[in-house]
């Protein structure tokens, strides 16, 4: 074991360095021997585990000549992981305190005057010092997620004091990402691992540090480009992405200063001409985000994902970006995608299109392409209806683009549920209000006497063409909204009453959408049964004695009953 204990003669140096070079050799088979004897005499003393670990602990601080305990201690540690948690845990933290005093005393640091000896026991040491850090990122998967928790604990602060005491010569600012990076990875690889403990872990030290976030985005980077040439595992793809999105405190073009630091370690007296480093300017940091971000979105992401990032996208990841603009193809393939993937690529690409000035020629006919049946049933219904109000709003808009969606919209209301068709008909009012040369669709009356005996003898023959992707080459503003009127009469009182404000003055400047976009089957029953009735519904004086059978003796005799008459239910 390497011992860093005082040399007195050149005698005594050659002996105990003949020492170190004998028991420093962990993979020999005389190293693994000790190993199995110490764990085992670990576990038959007589004294309580914790007891002794505490005394080897002791004697790592009390004298380098007993540093081969920390062997001791990390042999302990695997072995009583899966069948005593409690030992297991308390041998990791009694390691972590082991190096967390080692590296105060230097010990982890080589420095040019130490002998060669002391150079390798401080090899030996490190290299004990990444075993250990190993073992901890391993048992990031294990079952328990109170196991998983202290040691994403102890991994934190083993990250502090390397960044506080392991500072290589010559640099000022310093911050340990290789350890660091090992820890991401570990957390992304852990398919076992307690969602509650990553959130817990993310809000405690990536949102709250800078240098850490920084440090987190650099190790997704270089995690995805490592595997990017083999390709990228699903598992991996996923439990990065997952990662990236329980971020909340992200660098913005507001963000001024960079002053929040968990490991990194300011020099006192700045030298006047060297350059501040990167990681303290913000726009270094939104650089990171934005690359790493690039990185993950040019893999081909799986739908749930995928709708994940589009709903985080607009209020967290487009505005930590330098160039909105490199979201431009993600943001397309998604909206070209169909489905409730192209719904929720509206709003992100609608922002660069409005704010960044760039140009997609066919947005309003893949919009118009969006309008089926399928909407009126996904849960980000109201959430288009939204998006859709700020589309429509502009009245620069060709009135024959408008016609198109109000004619759609109508058609899609014939077969729609109630809930959505409450949210479709003030929708339309409005569109009305606004693009003014649209009325003329609710009062089509015949041209001239030619097309009203035309109409009077085949009848009305409606020219709008509902197959058409084309918006302006549907013939929407040459039809009328005969669907509406029809849509007076459902069967649903509160959908028919709604619909007859069509046929009222329009003296109402416009309706708040909002009052309707959260209707659906459970609220407006919710509604019918939580009213206070005026009067009492008239129910049958008689109750019958038979409903779907006929009484005793009239079997064949007419009960004027259509149901009993025309079916026989026997």
């Amino acid at each position: 074991m390497p011992s860093t204990a005082g040399v007195k003669s050149p005698s005594s140096k050659k002996r105990k360095f003949s020492t170190v070079t004998t028991v420093a050799d962990t993979n020999g088979k005389k190293s693994a021997k000790k190993l199995s004897t110490k764990s085992k005499a670990l576990n038959k003393t007589s004294a309580t585990p914790q007891e002794v670990i505490l005394e080897l602990e002791d004697a790592i601080v009390e004298s380098p000549k007993n540093y081969n305990n920390i062997v001791t201690l990390l042999g302990h540690f695997k072995e009583c992981l899966n069948t005593d948690q409690q030992s297991a845990v308390i041998a990791a933290v009694s390691l972590c305190r082991t190096f967390c005093r080692l590296m105060a005393k230097g010990r982890l640091l080589k420095r040019k005057g130490n002998t060669e000896e002391e150079t390798t026991t401080v090899v030996w040491l490190k290299e004990r010092y990444k075993e250990y850090i190993a073992e901890l990122c391993a048992s990031l998967n294990n079952d328990e997620s109170g196991v998983q928790n202290t040691a994403l604990t102890l991994l934190m602060r083993l990250v502090k004091e390397e960044g506080t005491h392991v500072v290589p010569e010559g640099e000022a600012y310093y911050f340990p990402n290789d350890t660091f990076y090992k820890i991401v990875r570990g957390v992304v690889a852990a398919d076992n691992m307690d969602e509650e403990v990553k959130r817990e872990w993310v809000e405690k030290y990536v949102d709250v540090y800078d240098d850490v976030r920084y440090s987190f985005f650099t190790a997704i980077k270089r995690l995805i480009d490592e595997h990017e040439v083999q390709g990228i595992p699903k598992e991996l793809l996923t439990g990065a992405t997952d990662l990236l999105l329980l971020l909340k405190n992200l660098p913005t073009v507001d963000t001024t200063e960079i002053d929040s630091f968990y490991a990194l370690t300011l020099p006192t007296k700045p030298s006047r001409k060297s350059k501040a480093p990167t990681l303290l300017s913000p726009s270094a940091h939104r650089r990171v985000v934005q690359e790493t971000w690039c990185s993950i979105l040019r893999q081909s992401l799986p739908p749930t994902l995928c709708k994940a990032v589009l709903l985080a996208a607009e209020r967290r990841i487009v505005p930590s970006f330098i160039k909105p603009q490199l979201l431009m193809d993600f943001l397309i393939a998604c909206y070209d995608h169909g489905g409730t993937i192209s719904l929720l690529a509206l709003n992100g690409l609608f922002h660069l299109i409005s704010i960044k000035n760039l140009d997609y020629p066919n947005f309003f006919t893949k919009l118009y392409g969006l309008l089926d049946r399928n909407l009126f049933h996904v849960r980000y219904r109201s959430r288009f209806f939204r998006l859709l109000e700020t589309f429509l709003a502009s009245t620069h808009l060709p009135a024959t683009l408008i016609a198109s969606f109000i004619k759609k919209m109508g058609r899609l209301c014939l077969s729609a549920p109630p809930g959505a068709i409450v949210v479709v008909v003030p929708f339309v009012y409005n569109l009305f209000k606004k693009h003014k040369a649209t009325t003329y669709m609710m009062h089509r009356i015949p041209v001239d006497a030619e097309e009203a005996e035309e109409w009077r003898v085949n009848g009305y023959e409606d020219p709008f063409d509902e197959d058409e992707t084309d918006p302006l080459q549907t013939r929407a503003i040459e039809s009328c909204v005969w669907e509406l009127e029809t849509l007076m009469s459902h069967w649903h009182p509160n959908v028919a009453t709604l619909c007859r404000i069509m046929k009222e003055q329009f003296t109402k400047e416009r309706y708040q959408l909002e009052d309707f976009l959260d209707h659906s089957y459970g609220s407006m029953f919710d509604v019918e049964t939580n009213r206070e009735l005026k009067k009492a519904p008239v129910v049958e004086v008689d109750i019958p004695k038979k409903i779907f059978f006929r009484v005793e003796g009239q079997e064949t005799e007419e009960t004027g009953d259509a149901l009993l008459d025309l079916w026989n239910f026997k």
